[in-house]
């Protein structure tokens, strides 16, 4: 049934997935969620091409594959892929359902980093570990569209007074930066939330 799940087009998918819906399969949640993240890391991949030259997919594989780089694509995606069309309508319907689910940047960026990574074509600086992504997530964030600068994590600014021997006290300014992912379990934990904030909301 899997299969065949992985083959529906993005709507019906959308259909059954739904709890109301008479032909609601308990596997088509996490199918189309796994689709949505997949199409979403396609179309801001090759579309914004935010990065030429590193994308996490070989630029031979079908667009519209299901996660893990399978032969299993919709139909009107490989179609649509041998025009030469390379954003199809369902990037745009996945584009849609994640921005309805507002989640928050953080742990988009981290389900996107996730669905990049477990996809079988991965290659070059996505190959790397979790721990080396979240140390340099700003970059990574980048390749996925988002602002530069943006997914870099958070500077505070301290403020210290120090005594000097002569009396004199001087207010001393301090910067640290605090990262967006302590470490590669934390960017884990993050993809995990919004992946099970997705599922609830495509049961709806």
């Amino acid at each position: 049934m899997r299969d065949v799940l992985e083959r529906m087009p993005m709507s019906r998918l959308r259909e059954v997935a739904k709890k109301s819906n008479a032909d609601h399969h308990p596997e088509a949640p996490r199918v189309f969620v796994n689709r949505v993240l997949d199409m979403e890391v396609e179309r801001r991949t090759w579309y914004a091409h935010e990065n030429p030259g590193f994308q996490p997919f070989s630029s031979t594989a079908k667009i519209g594959e299901h996660p893990g780089g399978g032969t299993a694509a919709a139909d009107p995606l490989v179609i649509a892929y041998d025009r030469g069309i390379r954003v199809h309508a369902a990037h745009d319907e996945a584009r849609q359902f994640l921005e309805y689910a507002r989640l928050t940047p953080r742990d988009l960026l981290a389900a996107l980093i996730q669905a990049a990574k477990t996809d079988r074509r991965v290659s070059g600086p996505w190959g790397k570990n979790y721990d080396q992504i979240a140390a340099d997530c700003g970059t990574y964030a980048q390749r996925l569209g988002f602002s530069p600068g943006m997914m870099s994590g958070k500077t505070l600014v301290c403020y210290d007074m120090i005594q000097h021997e002569s009396g004199w006290r001087e207010l001393v300014e301090t910067k640290h930066v605090v990262p967006l992912f302590k470490n590669g379990q934390a960017l884990k934990d993050a993809a995990k939330q919004a992946r099970v904030q997705l599922l609830l909301l495509s049961k709806l």
